[in-house]
């Protein structure tokens, strides 16, 4: 699924950067062309400078993102600045980068850490992007990139960093006080304008800072509150399949019925399949649930911050950090689709038209379709607090001891209010796809728009709450030699996640009629529906959807009760128990400097879940990292190591049911840790000032990969069953029943069960380029570029027999850019693409796998310094509407059919910083 390129208006962009900054180089220039003075390295400049500094210097391969003052990271959004370094890629979350993967690891083979201790963070999303987060995934948007000043990224181990980090360990850093002694002040402001929503979101930020008595007591505060609205839009299949995958059902019919334009050949999707000869198009694969798409994003987000630093003397240094950050987001989806899932047993095709090799109905009549109107809220907030006491003792003029405890707890509540309306009779249903692959045009043979044409069907209606607490006690003392570092230390972990479900308190709902009052047209909504995705012009763009207020009061929702029955309700607490030992020495080889540093960790892992019997195993861990410097400015580095990731706590403990898909995802509290052996090599000229060019190989051999063993239309098991069928959606009394829930008691359950395959490998290379282009006449060192390229492959088990790429792996990634900056001007612009990339290697409803189209995307932004103190920005996110298409690959896994394809617009900000 490779499909490396650069877009021709994405390099017309990048190229014409060097012009947007010319008449800003005019300014400095004299008469005669000459520059009239030496400009000093500031800002933007600076902080690469500072990271490529950090990076020359560490002992094994890392990459750094630095601040360009207190209070001014990069880029809005932490994720965001982390897929510009090498190997590393995003995944977003309503055009917000949530998660990241590294070197095609995804976001729970990466640690993160927050001044100097793992933390959790969770928060809600989509159905396509994963719902709410109960894995060791973490979500960057929790966070403002203004509280933070230093993100560094260790992607190769090494015995002093924590274990867990197979692909890496991100280590995130707020302000302190003694960073830059002195008093210090600064507020600003940004007014966001995004041309979906249309809606004008702000952002503040404040920071104060200042040292007392002789720079021995000092005292950093800083707050950034933002507001967001985002509109995505666009259209979703929800997959696609056949009526066979479907619970092996089948048209109403024989195709002798049916007008077919096209060929069938079913022996295309299902070569070893006997089929009849007159129902060849029940092997025909076809979209689930055809749908408008209309997702609406309205967030709030306040972080603080306080520094206490406290030097009694030149010995000693106390430290206390406090970080709060609060998100909330409502999110009102609205959706219409045509129901196909489940339901082909009583639909009837007219006529079809099938794509060139005969697999695919790209265009149909088809008569008994019931639509349906989905009206989704989702209310969350999310709530993380940390707190981090250290302090840092010089026992003797070269021993150092460091130690910390922090506690942090992350707590996500999300109320999910889904109300469904049915039309009340079947109808004729026409889609097509022949002007449009990735937008169908759709048409329902009724007024969609007249509440008299529905019903009320089954909502969901539950709490969820998760919350992640998360300690961490740790000491390391510091041996410092002539020539040589060693170190040692303890570090101990309690963290547990306690997850909830909440139903209506029974007796609390009502079973409504629909009525208008109920009811809105997304247009009221909504405007312009569908014009930021260029739809066809039989693609709706209005429909019938409910007003949530009027709805919910209608309903009685507002009263839960906790469902300890629910295997969504569970408790899992994890405790670690490490040390290491670490040596670093300077010396030679064959009269060159060489740098060794070798370490090991022991580590023990003990698991409680629930009720269960606790579970621990031990862990051993060697690391060697060697820097040679074959001349001046060249290094050749090489890391070797064991490291291993600890499965998902909520995989140890929760089964997932999903009744009216008919799958389960059970759990399995006995898999094993995924451990892994990995080797980097790599060279790295710092050729000039601020520059570097490198080239990175590396490969890890993972052993006990996690993968999903999946089954296909199977019976549950009793004692399961019995669970499903006690829901509410199976309870006609009930106001949650919905009649297209698959049977529990039939034959057409998916069941997934997490175990260690046979392993996986992952091998590739980066190249890093870096560089102010001071050969270029008239240009000065002022402009530059910074590039890098990443190429992966990976090779994993996924159960069933299958293997294929690693979820969440592009095989090829770039980043490119080139700036401008002078004494008061300066301006960035960034594009970054990835490869497609699967999402699910195992897929569902019959497909092999799910995945999603690699984005391009290109974001800028520009400064004028108006005086020293006073600044104005200007900064373009997502310049070229970069749509998000995820699409599946049907029953062989060579296929491209559109699962979602929806934009969420460009937004532009306009702000003002001031500083003291």
């Amino acid at each position: 699924m490779s499909n490396y390129k650069i877009k021709p208006l994405v390099l017309a962009m990048a190229l014409a950067a060097p012009a947007f900054a010319q008449e800003a180089i005019q300014d400095n220039e004299s008469q005669d062309g000459q520059v009239l003075e030496e400009i000093a390295v500031t800002g933007f400049r600076q902080s690469l400078e500072q990271a490529l500094d950090t990076k020359r210097t560490s002992a094994n391969n890392t990459d750094s993102i630095i601040a360009e003052d207190i209070g001014k990271m990069p880029d809005l959004n932490l994720a965001e600045s982390l897929q510009r370094v090498p190997g590393v890629a995003i995944t977003r979350e309503g055009g917000e980068g949530r998660n990241i993967t590294v070197r095609g690891l995804g976001p729970g083979f990466s640690r993160t850490t927050l001044n100097g201790m793992e933390v959790p963070a969770s928060t809600g999303g989509l159905d396509t992007s994963g719902g709410v987060n109960r894995s060791r995934d973490f979500d960057f948007n929790v966070f403002a990139s203004e509280l933070f000043n230093r993100i560094t990224i260790h992607k190769s181990p090494i015995a002093s960093v924590e274990e867990g980090g197979l692909a890496s360990t991100v280590e995130l850093s707020t302000a302190r006080p003694f960073d830059k002694p002195g008093q210090h002040f600064s507020f600003g402001g940004q007014m966001m304008v995004d041309s979906f929503a249309e809606e004008e979101s702000p952002r503040f930020v404040g920071l104060y800072s200042n040292t007392f008595m002789d720079d021995k007591l000092g005292v950093l505060v800083s707050a950034a509150y933002s507001e967001r609205a985002v509109r995505q839009e666009g259209f979703g299949t929800v997959r696609w399949t056949s009526p066979f995958d479907n619970g092996n059902r089948s048209w109403v019919g024989t195709d002798a019925d049916v007008v077919i334009h096209g060929t069938p050949n079913p022996q295309a999707n299902y070569p070893d399949t006997d089929i009849k000869a007159d129902e060849k198009l029940d092997y025909m694969w076809a979209p689930r649930l055809p749908r408008m798409d209309s997702f609406n994003r309205d967030q709030e987000r306040l972080g603080l911050t306080g520094s206490f630093q406290f030097r009694p003397s030149e010995t000693m240094e106390f430290t206390l950090d406090v970080l709060n950050s609060n998100l909330k987001a409502d999110v009102t989806s609205y959706n219409y689709f045509a129901q196909f899932r489940n339901s082909f047993n009583s639909i009837t095709p007219l006529e079809v038209t099938l794509d060139e090799s005969g697999r695919n109905i790209v265009a149909g009549t088809f008569a008994g379709v019931k639509p349906r109107s989905e009206s989704r809220g989702q209310f969350s907030e999310t709530d993380f607090t940390q707190v981090v006491l250290s302090g840092k003792f010089d026992l003797t003029d070269n021993i150092v001891l460091d130690v910390m405890y922090g506690n942090a707890v992350s707590k996500h509540t999300e109320d999910q209010l889904r109300f469904n309306i049915d039309a009340k009779d079947a109808s004729t249903f026409s889609y097509s796809f022949l002007e449009n692959g990735d937008i169908a045009e759709m048409s329902y043979g009724f007024d969609i728009l007249n509440p008299d044409n529905y019903v009320f069907s089954g909502p969901t209606l539950r709490r969820d709450v998760v919350e992640r607490t998360n300690d961490t006690f740790r000491a390391d003392l510091t041996f410092n030699g002539d020539s040589s570092v060693l170190k040692t230390g303890l570090i101990w972990n309690s963290r547990e996640i306690d997850s909830e479900r909440w139903d209506p308190t029974k007796g609390s709902l009502a079973d409504p009629v629909l009525t208008a009052a109920l009811t809105t047209q997304l247009a009221n909504e909504i405007s312009s529906f569908g014009s930021g995705v260029d739809s066809p012009s039989g693609f709706p763009t209005n429909w019938l959807v409910n007003d949530f207020n009027a709805t919910k009061e209608a309903y009685g929702v507002g009263q839960w009760t906790l469902n300890d029955n629910d295997s969504s309700t569970y408790n899992v607490v994890e405790e670690t128990l490490g040390g290491y030992a670490e040596a670093t020495v300077d010396t030679q080889l064959l009269g060159l400097p060489l740098t060794v540093n070798s370490g090991l960790r022991i580590v023990e892992t003990t698991t409680d879940v629930d009720n269960l019997p606790e579970d621990s195993y031990t862990e051993i861990l060697p690391s060697t990292n060697l820097v040679l410097e074959l001349q001046e400015d060249l290094l050749l580095r090489v890391g070797l190591a064991r490291n291993f990731a600890r499965p998902g706590l909520g995989s140890l403990a929760a089964t997932t049911v999903t009744p009216v898909r008919g799958t389960v995802s059970a759990a399995n509290p006995e898999v094993e840790p995924m451990r892994a052996d990995s080797a980097d090599l790599s060279i790295e000229w710092y050729f000039d000032a601020e520059s570097v060019l490198a080239l990175t190989l590396f490969h890890k051999q993972i052993d006990s990969f996690l993968t999903s063993v999946t089954v296909n239309d199977q019976k549950l098991p009793a004692e399961l069953a019995a669970i499903v069928a006690a829901r509410p959606e199976y309870d006609p009394s009930s106001p949650l029943y919905d009649a297209n829930v698959e049977d529990p008691y039939s034959s057409g359950w998916d069941i997934t069960t997490t175990v260690n395959g046979e392993g996986a490998t992952v091998d590739g290379y980066e190249i890093s380029y870096q560089q102010p282009l001071s050969f270029l006449p008239g240009w000065g060192s002022n402009f530059g570029v910074l590039a890098n390229f990443t190429h992966v492959k990976s090779n994993a088990e996924y159960g069933n027999g299958v293997r294929g790429p690693l979820e969440g792996l592009s095989e090829n990634s770039y980043n490119f850019g080139v700036y401008y900056e002078v004494d008061r001007f300066g301006a960035r612009v960034v594009v970054n693409d990835r490869d497609d990339y699967v999402t699910s290697g195992t897929g569902g409803e019959g497909n092999a796998s799910f995945a999603t189209t690699g984005p391009t995307r290109v974001d800028m932004s520009a400064f004028y310094d108006i005086n020293d103190n006073i600044k104005v920005s200007l900064e373009a996110i997502n310049l070229t509407n970069e749509v998000e298409r995820l699409y599946t690959t049907g029953p062989l896994g060579d296929q491209d059919l559109v699962r979602e394809y929806n934009s969420t617009g460009r937004e532009v900000l306009l702000g003002l910083r001031v500083n003291f």
